[in-house]
């Protein structure tokens, strides 16, 4: 495992406005992901392996890595129009992931909040604002709709197209301090 919490080292020294920015998109953190894996396909084998050895040895830190990756490549709403070959890769690579688990599997036992439906409803958020944009691949926006919708059926998932007021806003304060 590689490590991918690049989040702190990252953002330090940045201001608040920059801070904010940093955290809503993710983009940095994979730009850093592609950089230190070596590349785009090692990223997703990064993944891979973390699922497969969540999966076939039981081991719960490896899915903590899992969902991180996920989380992070999710929110990524840059890298969505620089890379949509990885992404498109990406969309095929969870696919098979959930293939292989129980429909209630992502449910937190406590909160009996699916993390998944969190993570993808902001990705296919950022899919549809793009594609209204018009700064997506073409061939992305439908992988993603396709995808979007099997989980729908298949999982029964729900994704809020969530209203706007809800978002986080970006606010620059006079004097912005780092």
């Amino acid at each position: 495992s590689s490590g991918i919490n690049a989040e702190y080292g990252a953002s330090k020294g940045k201001s608040g406005s920059d801070l904010s920015q940093f955290f809503l998109d993710t983009s940095g953190t994979v730009e850093w992901m592609v950089g230190e894996c070596g590349g785009e396909g090692e990223v997703l084998a990064e993944l891979q392996i973390s699922f497969i050895v969540f999966l076939l040895g039981h081991v719960y830190s490896a899915f903590e890595q899992w969902k991180q990756m996920v989380d992070t490549l999710c929110r990524a709403q840059t890298s969505l129009q620089t890379r949509p070959e990885f992404y498109k890769s990406f969309i095929h690579a969870l696919h098979f992931h959930l293939k292989e688990t129980p429909r209630d599997f992502f449910v937190d036992i406590v909160s009996r909040d699916n993390f998944l439906v969190v993570c993808l409803g902001e990705f296919f958020r950022t899919l549809r604002e793009g594609e209204q944009e018009g700064v997506l691949d073409k061939g992305l926006v439908e992988k993603g709709r396709k995808f979007r919708e099997h989980l729908e059926e298949h999982f029964s998932w729900e994704f809020e197209e969530g209203d706007d007021d809800e978002l986080p806003v970006i606010v620059e304060l006079p004097g912005d301090v780092a």
